[in-house]
């Protein structure tokens, strides 16, 4: 009986992992327009997507929950947008971290208790994913209301795809701009960037393609800024 109960769960799992694949692969299809790099960018990313294998492991990683957890409730029932269904699925089996340089330093006294991300497929060396995928790491970022995730650059090229009907971002030299749910956000390497909740919390997916090793780090110039 228990060996059934763990194949049920593992088969719902890759259900549910494949239909937010899926969903999140259509949504940046659909968002494929602009100037040339940006569109390549993004259909590459929703190629990677859909050939992700959705097969999780035999054994799953355990779940993990943080302090901002207290919020994913409230985070989903203000999110907006096809990609919420799908992720809420996954909920379940989320284990929630956070960016090791952050929690050695963290940008205020508050930030850890309202910042977190889990990954849903990524490197079987990097955090704790559902499915293992060495060429592109995804998840979702979750904020506190009114949360400010200073500017900070990475190698790696990124996307959002932001849920939150409230929420605000930041690129290169701003300004600050509201992008509503279902809003596609790509950042280059090294581009610095930020983001801000408003009243609720922010939810947001993002994927990562390129250098996955490097975890992100705050710009010198986070206090400033901040204004």
């Amino acid at each position: 009986m228990a060996g059934s109960i763990a194949h049920s769960d593992r088969l719902a799992r890759g259900a549910a992992v494949r239909r937010f694949l899926d969903a999140l692969a259509t949504a940046l299809s659909a968002a494929a327009a602009g100037d040339a790099s940006t569109r390549a960018a993004l259909e590459e990313f929703a190629r990677l997507t859909r050939s992700i294998e959705s097969s999780p492991p035999e054994v799953a990683p355990s779940p993990a929950r943080i302090a901002v957890c207290r919020v994913w409730d409230a985070a989903l029932r203000a999110a907006r947008g096809p990609l919420v269904d799908p992720l809420s699925a996954l909920g379940t089996w989320l284990s929630w971290t956070q960016n090791p340089n952050y929690r050695g330093q963290p940008p205020d006294p508050t930030f850890l208790d309202n910042y977190g991300y889990a990954v849903i497929a990524g490197p079987a060396d990097g955090p704790p994913a559902l499915v293992t995928e060495p060429r592109v790491a995804l998840g979702v970022l979750l904020l506190g209301p009114r949360t400010h995730y200073p500017r900070h650059a990475h190698p790696a090229v990124e996307v959002y795809v932001t849920l939150a009907p409230d929420g605000e971002w930041w690129r290169d030299d701003g300004p600050w701009r509201h992008e509503p749910p279902g809003a596609v956000i790509y950042h280059a390497p090294g581009v610095p960037h930020a983001t801000r909740a408003g009243t609720a919390p922010l939810l947001a997916v993002y994927a990562w393609r390129g250098d996955l090793a490097i975890h992100a780090r705050l710009t010198t110039d986070h206090i400033r800024q901040r204004e």
